[in-house]
């Protein structure tokens, strides 16, 4: 989990220091700015990027800086855009970087997800593992070759979504009814100590090549503990290994000191007759249900990621320490994660979702208007971080959503399908925070607070999902939360309910 977290900061050290740059000058002896510099002014200061050939008071002509530049490192000592000077003309390339590395990543996230429904989740929580440690140890040695450079993040951005969906849908199948919202609670607690651990990361070591350094040294102890990480007993059933599953249930049983409940086979039989249903990306169109519940998902997930990147790059538009804003913002997600867990399991996880989603749509509309009135940069880091906080809610309560409702059978190529839309969108987080906020600071609040807003309506169509049995096979999909009345508040369990299935 900590990994997750460290993604963010590394992405948001490869976008800060580019808005910090300073062309420099060689001489030793310096006649005013406006004699070097341009007059045209960008943002109230000198330009950054260009200088006169000589001296304006003798008519020279407007170049590109000369003698490079000089970066701001207040908050980071080194970071990709400033070893590699992609400022000034070639700032775009940091914006490319993250937009080709989200879309690869998104593609390789549906390779990813196949192989977790066709050979199981222990192979590919592996295979994540070791992809990000390849990542990161490629990406140290490709800056200076932007096509390797791109595919080594790709990996990781494949990976880190789908790595864990894998984790918690284990977990969640391992779990009966009433603890499942406690194990996705536990798992999305991760989020923000990666948070802050890459904050703390940061500040310890001189240099973006440490950092990542420490994020490899992170996956090598999580690949120790690899041997330990049981497979899903659900999909050996769902395969045709029903004695597989039984050996996994009883020592699970056995390491926690307890025994295998009688109602096991009932539920391994039951969970069995999935194993003649067809799996890959086209069963998702066996029914218009399923498909309905996964598209829904896809763009509730999807606003939800988008947004909790692009509060964490808006650090550089609201002026504050960047480091100390997304500490801010991992001690909000991390209260939000306890907080949706409280509410996914009191009031369901339908209504719970759909506040989280208004929330953050009304909180985007205020900063807005706080960003017109033009309020102090405090004010708006805490309104910032209520977004966040409500965001990473309901990216949590989403995500269970999404285990609940898709089929063993197909729970990690849904949830791939999800991740590879999101991943897409946040290809574009980029271009909406840097570049449009570049044109007006108030646009990326108002973007996400109109998405929001129409999030919120759509993802009240999906089922309730909370107290009810995991769908194991199409069929179940297919008739999963019908002939509920919209207007539903009170949760209803099944009779199978007092067994904890």
């Amino acid at each position: 989990m900590i990994l997750t977290g460290k993604l963010k900061v590394i992405v948001l050290l490869m976008t800060q220091k580019c808005n910090r740059r300073e062309c420099t000058v060689s001489s030793d002896s310096l006649p005013p700015l406006s004699y070097i510099l341009p007059d045209t002014r960008e943002g109230g200061t000198f330009s950054k990027c260009l200088m006169y050939n000589g001296s304006a008071l003798d008519g020279a002509s407007v170049v590109p800086c000369q003698h490079g530049w000089e970066y701001d490192d207040t908050w980071y000592p080194q970071t990709v855009p400033s070893e590699m000077n992609w400022v000034c003309d070639d700032m775009h390339i940091v914006s490319d970087v993250m937009f080709y590395a989200q879309n690869i990543g998104a593609v390789l996230g549906l390779l990813f997800g196949y192989m977790g429904d066709m050979y199981g989740r222990r192979p590919l929580q592996l295979a994540c593992v070791v992809m990000h440690v390849v990542s990161r140890v490629v990406m140290m040695y490709t800056t200076s070759l932007l096509p390797l450079f791109v595919v080594a993040e790709s990996l990781v951005v494949g990976a880190a979504g789908v790595m864990l969906e894998c984790s918690v849908s284990v977990g969640t199948e391992l779990t009966d009814i009433r603890n499942r919202s406690c194990v996705n609670c536990m798992a999305y607690v991760g989020i923000p100590i990666g948070l802050v651990s890459a904050c703390l990361c940061v500040q310890i070591f001189p240099g973006w090549k440490h950092s990542l350094l420490f994020a490899v040294l992170c996956c090598l102890v999580l690949l120790l503990f690899c041997r330990w990480f049981p497979e899903s007993p659900r999909w050996l059933t769902c395969r045709g290994r029903e004695e597989e599953a039984l050996s996994v249930l009883r020592r699970v049983a056995a390491t926690n000191g307890s025994s295998l409940p009688p109602f096991t086979l009932q539920v391994l039989h039951r969970v069995a007759k999935a194993k003649r249903d067809r799996v890959g990306y086209l069963a998702i169109f066996s029914s218009w249900n399923l498909f309905k519940n996964t598209l829904l998902l896809a763009m509730a997930r999807s606003l939800c990621w988008v947004t909790m990147v692009a509060l964490v790059l808006s650090v550089g538009i609201i002026s504050v320490n960047p480091l100390v804003a997304v500490s801010a913002q991992a001690v909000a997600q991390a209260a939000s994660v306890l907080l949706q867990h409280y509410c996914g399991t009191h009031f369901g996880r339908r209504w719970s979702s759909v506040a989280c989603l208004a929330l953050v749509g009304l909180l985007g509309a205020l900063c807005v208007v706080l960003l017109t009135v033009g309020v102090p940069s405090v004010a708006m880091a805490v309104v910032v971080m209520a977004m966040q906080f409500w965001s990473t809610a309901g990216a949590g309560v989403i995500n269970l959503q999404s285990i609940e409702v898709h089929p063993t059978c197909l729970r990690q190529i849904t949830a791939s399908v999800e991740c590879t839309v999101a991943g897409v969108c946040m290809s574009l987080v980029p271009y909406i925070v840097f570049q449009g906020g570049s044109v007006d600071r108030r646009l990326p609040f108002a973007i996400l607070s109109a998405m929001h807003l129409l999030g919120a309506l759509s993802v009240s169509f999906l089922p309730e999902t909370a107290l009810q049995r995991l769908p194991e096979s199409l069929q179940d999909a297919a008739e999963f939360g019908r002939g509920r009345p919209y207007w539903s508040w009170r949760l209803i369990a099944p009779p199978s309910y007092v067994q904890g299935q």
